[in-house]
């Protein structure tokens, strides 16, 4: 029996030296795991600022801005209200590229008439448009028309190489076919107008539609 007791007292020893090598490798795993986790943590971190920044970095869309200035300001006029083009443009733009402004403006046919008072030009300038005059025709029944549709029609074609998207300001139904082209050509049309001076049918052709009426606390004059 006495010379058994060795045995034991090693069995013992060996075992003991087994749970303790146990109980540091189980904190050596636990350890491992914690910076696991803080790794994983860290690097989906790291992944949301990527994919944040990552959104912000392609390039702004390009816009082009088309106002058919009497259409608008008289429809302006029928609520008793005067806008202010420079709040109107930039929040039209609204962070993309501007890359033109034009107000297409009917002017009195005598070439002595200052632009500064002409009623359909004078609300836009120096306030970021180019404005495109274009002079009354005086008719032999007395009737007064200046179409300035055809104008914007070819300077919006023009641009469109180098536009992603057409601004155009009008409830002037007959620039239905015009969104139908533009958008044909993969560009994309939002159309702007006042209230029920819309065309339904334009309203309905473009890709987006704002209403200038609800916003006028905004852009007012």
């Amino acid at each position: 029996m006495a010379r058994r007791q060795p045995k034991k007292k090693a069995v013992s020893e060996g075992t003991e030296t087994a749970v303790l090598d146990l109980a540091g490798l189980v904190k050596v795993v636990e350890a491992q795991g914690r910076q696991i986790e803080q790794l994983l943590r860290a690097t989906e971190e790291a992944g949301r600022k990527g994919s944040g920044s990552s959104a912000t970095a392609g390039p702004a869309a390009r816009v082009g801005v088309f106002v058919d200035s009497a259409n608008v300001e008289l429809a302006f006029d029928r609520l008793r209200a005067r806008a202010d083009w420079k709040k109107v443009l930039n929040l039209l733009v609204d962070g993309r590229t501007l890359v033109r402004a034009t107000a297409y403006s009917p002017v009195h046919d005598d070439p002595g008439v200052s632009i500064e008072t002409q009623r359909f030009a004078e609300p836009f300038l120096g306030k970021g448009f180019k404005v495109v005059t274009k002079p009354l025709k005086r008719f032999a029944d007395g009737s007064i028309k200046a179409n300035v549709d055809i104008e914007m029609a070819l300077d919006i074609i023009e641009m469109l190489d180098r536009l992603d998207v057409v601004c155009l300001v009008s409830g002037d139904g007959d620039f239905q076919r015009l969104v139908e082209v533009v958008q044909g050509k993969g560009v994309r049309v939002e159309v702007i107008a006042v209230g029920s001076s819309i065309a339904s049918e334009l309203r309905h052709a473009a890709d987006r539609y704002i209403d200038l009426q609800p916003l006028l606390s905004k852009i007012r004059a």
